[in-house]
């Protein structure tokens, strides 16, 4: 018998897998976000799959039909990659897209990081041979193309766009254009404001590097991706401390303490003193986890990703404090994401055609 998980119908496409939002509820809300996306989808498959085991083996194999062939720098396609976002019969009002001219019928853009690895994470969590087994072409491919990244990026995963237009970061923090994009801070940015010279490798994307590669070492039984789980965690011990977001080309610090420390400690990552900074009053607020702290230059609370707070975010955030043992700023974390969407939906029920977007 499945369990109720509230909201969750709203997402859910006919195959099973959720689309990243809900569809348009009225004039005012384009419900933009209503398609596949690797991310999105992964992350919220994986929330659920403790009560809805079924929509992380519908979204894993949805991905897997879907999974990068051939090496397109347009599209940032590559083999293995597990794609970003999917968008069937795009009208003709998406032409320009991600600053790309999109072919008639179909988006199909590769353009993230993290998708690959948290591919392989879910399909570990799940603990299903059988679907394991069934979809073993699909995650050796995705082992490879991670693995492959690592190499490439001198121990750690790397975002890089080589082409014009697309995304040109693609951590979970994605942008067009970080120092000027019309979605109002997005992106990663230094104190001084400006771009970090990529390739780039924030925190979240080798969080998730690292959750993938424990779950390819789990799913393979190989030594050598046990190995390269022990490496990247090295490595990322040894270059990171509290307050960096990311690692610029020349492996430069991007500073700035915020909810990237959660997902740190969610994968296991170890940077000594994460829990007790993503603890502090700058970053841990009454309903969640700050994408950026407070005192840094570039904060805004009304940004994308440069101080606002994500409930999937915090949540990953939630489980990483758990694990560190930090139980009682985990569970202000809980209580006050909880709050927020209590709040949010309080203001929907109000308001008519109100927009509502499951992140």
């Amino acid at each position: 018998m499945q369990e109720d998980v509230p909201g969750l119908a709203e997402v859910l496409a006919p195959d099973g897998w959720p689309n990243a939002s809900s569809a348009s509820l009225g004039a005012g809300d384009p419900g933009r976000y209503n398609c596949l996306f690797g991310r999105d989808s992964l992350i919220t498959a994986l929330a659920v799959l403790p009560a809805r085991p079924e929509v992380a083996a519908a979204t894993l194999r949805a991905l897997a039909a879907l999974q990068g062939t051939r090496e397109d720098v347009t599209w940032d396609e590559e083999p293995g990659k597990i794609v970003h976002e999917v968008r069937p019969g795009i009208s003709v009002a998406r032409q320009g897209y991600l600053g790309l001219e999109v072919p008639a019928g179909e988006l199909r853009y590769y353009g993230s990081a993290d998708a690959t690895p948290l591919f392989l994470h879910v399909l570990a969590m799940t603990d299903d041979a059988v679907l394991a087994a069934e979809l073993e072409p699909a995650w050796r491919a995705g082992g490879a193309w991670l693995l492959g990244a690592l190499e490439r990026g001198g121990g750690l995963l790397r975002w890089h766009r080589r082409a014009p237009g697309g995304l040109v970061q693609q951590g979970w923090r994605d942008s067009v254009d970080p120092y000027g994009s019309t979605s109002h801070g997005s992106g990663i940015l230094h104190e001084d404001g400006s771009v970090p010279e990529p390739p780039v490798a924030d925190a979240d994307t080798q969080a998730a590097a690292l959750a993938g590669l424990r779950g390819l070492a789990r799913l393979s039984g190989d030594p050598a991706h046990a190995a390269a789980v022990d490496a990247l965690a090295a490595r990322i011990g040894a270059a990171w401390d509290p307050d960096t977001m990311a690692l610029d080309a020349y492996d430069r610090p991007v500073r700035g303490a915020g909810s990237q420390l959660g997902w740190l400690l969610w994968a296991g990552a170890p940077v000594a003193g994460a829990a007790e900074r993503l603890s502090q009053p700058d970053v841990l607020t009454d309903f969640g986890l700050r994408t950026l702290s407070d005192r840094h230059p570039r904060f805004d609370p009304q940004s994308y990703h440069r101080g606002s707070v994500w409930p999937f975010d915090s949540w990953l955030g939630w489980g990483g404090l758990r694990a560190a043992g930090h139980a009682e700023a985990a569970e202000r974390v809980r209580q006050g994401v909880l709050a927020g969407v209590g709040a949010v939906w309080a203001l929907r029920n109000e308001w008519d055609g109100g927009a509502h977007v499951v992140a």
